[in-house]
């Protein structure tokens, strides 16, 4: 093989590799304009359900999208969180069970509602929560628990759900990677008593911003409606409020990009589940590298990143960030994978009292030498992409000693 680019070689790849983000058109900018020239950039809801609200289209899209009865639309993925904490009942001084590899949001929503997150180890498989982990966390003060589906990879929301129907706790899904992922056929969402996706711009739907709290149960959406909208309570006088709650109403823009957003989805996910299972396949030969194992009841995979496994025992302890280094010469931008280190290593949580920490050793050693991931744009491309970046590991895999000798 020739040269490493990182040690004054041409480089596998000389273009950009999938696709620029976000993608928009046609779609977006119609119901944009139209949300524009309406002259009605906000939604109010008065009395009855206004069903021309590009809000109100979206939040009924997007449950119908997802196996839901009901959907409250928000400002963001962060108070979407807040929003269905509130609604849970979670108070102050109770705890929440949240993994320990998610962006840090996931923890300081509980603080945000005066609770406290008890952070827990994850599975080495997935990266996802380790429901053995969350079960051994439980106390008398618990009241909640926040899986992640990491990477889109959907967290195993059948252990979950039957610890939370043990111990009496509320399941409140964080969508925020995982739009359009499916576990046994439900979509990701629809399988606690609560699901909470964010809109931000780099992820697999954006606005920019925006959020969305989903739920079956009516009491639960009232609850969340009236938590999203200064307290005010569905049906009843505007001028009216009963609960200390915040405004988190998502704009008329927002909501009418997000529905363009939605009639891209699917053709998104299908080309990006493609293209990881043929990376997967590529990668069983290649030595360092070694895909995530999909079982059955991931029946649907849509990720906001793909997490991958590094093997540095099979490269002669190739650091992982020498490795990250010669992809990124060659023209694939690698990342560290699973949200990087976690959360409680942010001074946020590191110094805050309320913050309960387990012992996760799983999570220390994945973030600190394992995972490995690639953004969701990057695979929203042919197949000739995914040849250029089996091609590029292959080249390092293969060049492992020179790197070595590189940094002694």
């Amino acid at each position: 093989m020739s040269t490493l680019a990182l040690l004054g070689g041409e480089p596998i790849v000389k273009k950009r590799l999938g696709s620029t983000w976000p993608v928009f058109g046609a779609a977006e900018e119609k119901l944009l304009m139209e949300a524009f020239r309406s002259g009605k950039w906000c939604r109010l809801v008065y009395k009855e359900k206004d069903v021309q609200s590009m809000v109100t289209r979206f939040e009924d899209a997007f449950a119908a999208y997802c196996g839901t009865a009901y959907a409250v639309a928000v400002t963001n993925g962060t108070q979407a969180l807040e929003c269905a904490l509130k609604a849970a009942g979670v108070k102050p001084g109770e705890e929440v069970i949240v993994p320990a590899l998610t962006f840090v949001a996931t923890a300081t929503a509980v603080l945000l509602v005066g609770a406290k997150p008890v952070i827990v180890d994850v599975d080495p498989a997935t990266y996802n929560m380790n429901p053995a982990a969350a079960e051994a966390a439980i106390t008398p003060r618990t009241k909640a628990i926040i899986p992640v589906h990491n990477g889109g990879y959907p967290a195993d929301m059948d252990r979950i759900n039957a610890i939370a129907a043990k111990y009496g706790l509320r399941v409140i899904e964080d969508c925020a990677h995982a739009h359009g992922s499916e576990w046994k056929g439900k979509r990701a969402g629809s399988l606690g008593h609560f699901g909470c996706f964010s809109f931000q711009q780099g992820k697999t739907m954006t606005a920019g911003e925006g959020g969305i709290v989903l739920t079956n149960d009516k009491e639960l959406a009232d609850l969340a409606y009236s938590f999203h909208n200064i307290g005010r309570v569905a049906g009843r006088p505007f001028t009216d409020f009963y609960n200390v709650a915040s405004n988190l109403r998502m704009t008329e823009f927002q909501g009418a990009v997000l529905l363009g957003q939605l009639s891209r989805l699917d053709e998104q996910i299908e080309i990006r589940e493609r293209n990881i299972a043929y990376l997967a396949e590529g990668m069983q030969t290649i030595a360092g590298v070694k895909p995530l194992r999909r079982t059955p009841e991931v029946t649907r995979w849509s990720f906001y990143y793909w997490n991958f496994h590094y093997r540095a025992a099979e490269l002669d302890n190739l650091p992982r960030h020498v490795f990250i280094e010669a992809m990124e010469a060659e023209g694939v931008p690698v990342m560290r994978g699973a949200h990087g280190n976690p959360i409680y290593h942010h001074p946020v949580l590191k110094t805050n009292s309320d913050v309960i920490v387990a012992d996760c050793p799983e999570a220390e050693r994945i973030a600190a030498t394992e995972a490995l991931a690639l953004g969701h744009a990057v695979l929203l491309a042919e197949k000739e992409d995914m040849d250029l970046i089996l091609a590029a590991m292959e080249k390092i895999s293969h060049h492992a000693g020179e790197l070595l000798k590189r940094v002694g």
